[in-house]
């Protein structure tokens, strides 16, 4: 057993191992502070430096190697003094207050500079649960919508987690590059710049494909060279499983190998308005009539069904499906009858459980 220390997290004693920051202390502890460019995998973002030019296909981008700053979600109050929790090593006796008001309005602005330049209509949407994103009830233009790595996005997580702040600035296209290489397609137009990928080539793959430069204040990431085989690319594939948005995706299935496999899973928040369908959510459902909807993986509605008693009937649902919310409402049959309708309008079908049963009593 290595040394410990002992911070006090939102007035609750916790402990780590000593050396490790107060991001990681956080989250070995279970206790959620919101981040984008940490990664388990690869050391701290802020601080690295970057080369004086990269290449996004043919497009060079000349800047200057200067030091990434990081993406600053996880700014907490540390001892009265705002600090970002993944490079601040833990100390015996700190007071770390990840809810203080000026850290929580630090991290929107912040976040609201990330999303200036990444499409998150999608995010801000009240029809967000349940659309399949092929068609868009508002008419926004494809550019301007997530990808279709929406359900399972970690930015679309954190974003939620943290709030999207008013001022945040309308996205707008820029048309930049989306490359075909020999096994990955890079869409740079999703790019938040957290420079995982980089340091995820240079650490985990001990490979150099991969770099970013500072050019007119932003840190922007491309390749090396302007092609795979120039940048003297690997094709481990351990960009595209440490990106966090899907720049980098497959051309062909995934190719497994020890690079690759041994990128963890990162600890992301529960989204705010769904539960995860298992005993332990259902426990402080009301035993109440009310609607409840069922989604799947991709958080897309599966099932929607009104009911005299909603813990029970959502506890006889666990195994069909992977999340779920409800609502009370005494009126619960016209109410779902209301969403069914909602939701035909915008989908043209009926969610797909709802259909099974249906077919169930057409034999």
């Amino acid at each position: 057993m290595g040394e410990k220390v002992t911070i006090i997290l939102d007035g609750k004693e916790v402990s780590g191992e000593k050396g490790k920051t107060v991001l990681e202390i956080a989250l070995d502890n279970g206790l959620y502070i919101p981040n984008i460019c940490y990664h388990p995998n690869v050391s701290p973002g802020p601080g690295k430096k970057g080369a004086e030019r990269v290449f996004r296909g043919e497009i060079e981008i000349d800047g200057e190697a200067e030091e990434y700053e990081g993406c600053g979600l996880c700014v907490v109050k540390i001892n009265g003094e705002l600090k970002k929790a993944c490079i601040t090593p833990a100390e015996d006796g700190m007071e770390v207050s990840t809810d203080d008001p000026s850290a929580e309005e630090e991290r929107k602005r912040n976040l609201a500079k990330i999303l200036a330049y990444h499409p998150h209509v999608c995010i801000t949407c009240e029809y967000r649960n349940g659309c399949d994103r092929v068609q868009c009830m508002f008419g926004y233009a494809v550019e301007e919508r997530c990808c279709d790595l929406f359900p399972r996005c970690e930015l679309r997580f954190v974003s939620e987690y943290i709030g999207v702040p008013d001022y945040t600035p309308k996205y707008v296209f820029q048309n930049l590059p989306v490359v075909e290489e020999k096994m990955y397609r890079w869409n740079w137009n999703l790019c938040i710049n957290c420079m995982r990928c980089v340091r995820g080539c240079n650490e985990v793959r001990e490979a150099n494909a991969l770099s970013f430069t500072v050019a007119d204040g932003n840190a922007i990431a491309g390749r090396t060279g302007k092609s795979d085989v120039e940048s003297d690319c690997k094709f481990c594939g351990v960009c595209v499983e440490i990106c966090p948005t899907g720049v980098p995706r497959d051309l062909k299935r995934r190719v497994s190998n020890r690079w690759r496999d041994s990128i963890v899973e990162k600890r992301l928040p529960v989204l705010k308005e769904v539960l995860r369908l298992d005993e332990a959510n259902i426990t402080d459902v009301p035993e109440t009539a009310g609607v409840f909807r069922l989604y799947d993986e991709n958080m897309e509605v599966v099932y929607i069904k009104g009911t005299e008693n909603l813990k029970e009937g959502i506890m006889a649902e666990i195994g069909r499906a992977v999340y779920f919310d409800y609502e009370e409402d005494e009126m619960y049959t016209m109410r779902e009858s209301e969403l069914i309708q909602e939701f035909l309008q915008t989908h043209g079908r009926m969610p797909k459980l709802n259909d099974e049963v249906d077919d169930l009593f057409d034999i």
